[in-house]
């Protein structure tokens, strides 16, 4: 079992070859994506298009419908960290 968390810094970087996100998301069975900018958007991209379960953290609204309506299954918008934290766990869990 694996998750990984994706989070927005100030710059946003996104390594040359993304090697580093493709190895993070495609090895995790949930992401946790907080914030959002365009490495952040590319990484939950990744995580939907292999059908891993994304938990969208503190994400303004058009993040939130955008992902929903990609995969409506498989995105998760929570508004606290604390609230994370089951959802998490039943993923990890159901996984198994």
């Amino acid at each position: 079992m694996c998750f990984s968390i994706i989070y927005r810094n100030t710059s946003d970087y996104v390594s040359p070859n993304n090697s580093d996100t493709n190895v993070n998301v495609l090895s995790s069975d949930v992401v946790i994506a907080c914030g959002m900018g365009t490495g952040t958007a590319s990484e939950i991209a990744l995580a939907l298009k292999a059908n891993k379960k994304v938990i969208l953290l503190n994400n303004d609204e058009s993040s939130n419908v955008f992902f929903q309506d990609l995969s409506q299954f498989n995105v998760f918008v929570i508004n606290k960290v604390v609230y994370s934290i089951e959802p998490t766990r039943k993923i990890l869990l159901a996984v198994r």
